[in-house]
């Protein structure tokens, strides 16, 4: 819901037809907005600073939200699968990172709203990345220094963002690492687990600060570019291991429990998606065959758990594609049946939800109510084409997730 104090919108001009019927529009606050969002965000972003009541209606942050794209991962050149009724890529906001000239170049760790987290494609600084926040919608950026007193030191430090425009703003990054130099390695060398230290940089004061006690956590928790959702960014452990949330307000840390693992698998956790929409967080995750059928979990509000919120078989799809069978593997392989999920979208009426698959080839939109499912667009599956035409190519992918088109600013620094 935009503003609750809707602002009077006035233009004056010649008192012919045209004219007052161009006023009329203009007076008429839902009219107006729903001409707004149905244009390009070029011409937001040059109407934006025609009337202080037109930037206040295109910079408020529920009116950002309505834009939005999904965006899957190559480097060095990236694609979008459009979302919705979307039916191209014309409004996607680049096709190359490179805001900056990166000698190592650059990746996206994390899509947060419309901002996006990104690094050097390399360790770059005393063992670790270089960090910037970018906006690809009004191609601003900023660098994100590590913290001042680890700048000389050789400590690992895994980032992740926190940016919600329905509550401010700012943003704030949030930085997992060792709270001494090799004092992991010195004192335990032989230990699984190692002591992090949370500290927290924040947007409108540019500067970082320590936040809590020090912890002790898993070798193979993954810490950087964790998943944002209702205010608290969440980390996955490996094998059964504690996984963690941190809600970025109260600045608390928890344990966020997983489903069980069956008792005869020793692996890692095999994770098959783990994401968020609309403030649902979703985890899927497959063991045993048939990998064509399995659940979508949710977890609870109060995080003591998670519930089977869709039940998800994929037969019918295989029947209708076969070129997802893997003929050539075992059946009871859990790699038998080609597919892979980009994203699981909840829609304002859930029984619209849906969820983004990937098969070879294509990517496809499954109903999450009654399992009916259609093509979205083609991929195409040759790497040497996909050099000359990458706009819908997922090979070497990485799904970020849902991207939304935001006009908040990063900061004052931006391309030219």
């Amino acid at each position: 819901m935009l503003s609750k104090k809707r602002p009077r919108i006035r233009i004056v001009r010649r008192s012919d037809k045209y004219s007052q019927n161009a006023e009329a529009i203009a007076n008429n606050y839902d009219l107006f907005i729903l001409i707004l969002v149905r244009l390009p965000v070029k011409s937001l972003l040059r109407f934006n600073s025609v009337l202080k009541t037109w930037h206040s209606i295109i910079s408020d942050p529920e009116f950002s939200r309505r834009l939005s794209l999904n965006i899957s991962v190559n480097k060095p050149e990236y694609g979008f699968i459009p979302l919705g009724n979307k039916s191209s890529t014309d409004d996607a906001p680049f096709k190359y990172l490179d805001f900056i000239n990166h000698s190592s170049g650059l990746k996206v760790v994390q899509s947060c709203n419309g901002l996006l987290l990104c690094s050097s494609s390399r360790y770059y600084n005393n063992f670790n990345y270089d960090y910037y926040i970018y906006n690809p919608t009004t191609k601003q950026f900023v660098t994100i220094p590590l913290p001042s007193n680890l700048q000389n030191a050789r400590v690992v430090c895994r980032l992740s963002l926190a940016f919600d425009p329905t509550k401010s703003l700012h943003y704030r990054v949030v930085c997992v690492r060792d709270p001494d130099p090799w004092l992991n390695i010195l004192n335990d060398p032989e230990s699984n687990y190692v002591s992090q230290q949370i500290e927290i940089y924040s947007s409108q004061t540019r500067s970082w600060r320590l936040s809590g006690k020090p912890f002790l956590s898993h070798v193979n928790t993954g810490f950087g570019g964790g998943l944002f959702c209702n205010g608290t960014i969440h980390w996955l452990g490996a094998y059964n291991n504690t996984s963690f949330y941190f809600n970025v307000e109260d600045e608390e840390l928890r344990d966020l429990p997983m489903p069980p693992i069956p008792d005869d698998w020793e692996d890692l956790r095999r994770v098959l998606y783990f994401g968020e929409s609309r403030n649902h967080l979703h985890l899927i995750e497959i063991y045993r065959p048939p990998t064509s059928r399995f659940s979508v979990y949710e977890v609870e509000s109060d995080y003591s758990g998670w519930f089977v919120k869709y039940n998800i078989n994929l037969d019918p799809l295989i029947v209708a594609y076969p070129g997802m069978v893997r003929t050539y593997w075992d059946p009871s392989d859990l790699n038998y049946y080609a597919f892979s999920i980009f994203y699981i979208v909840r829609e304002a009426n859930d029984e619209e939800s849906y969820m983004v698959l990937h098969i070879p080839e294509k990517a496809i939109r499954y109903s999450l109510k009654d399992g009916s499912f259609k093509k979205i667009c083609d991929l195409d599956a040759n790497e040497a084409e996909y050099r000359s035409s990458p706009a819908l190519i997922l090979l070497a992918y990485c799904c970020v997730g849902e991207f939304i088109q935001t006009l908040s600013p990063v900061s004052q620094q931006s391309r030219e």
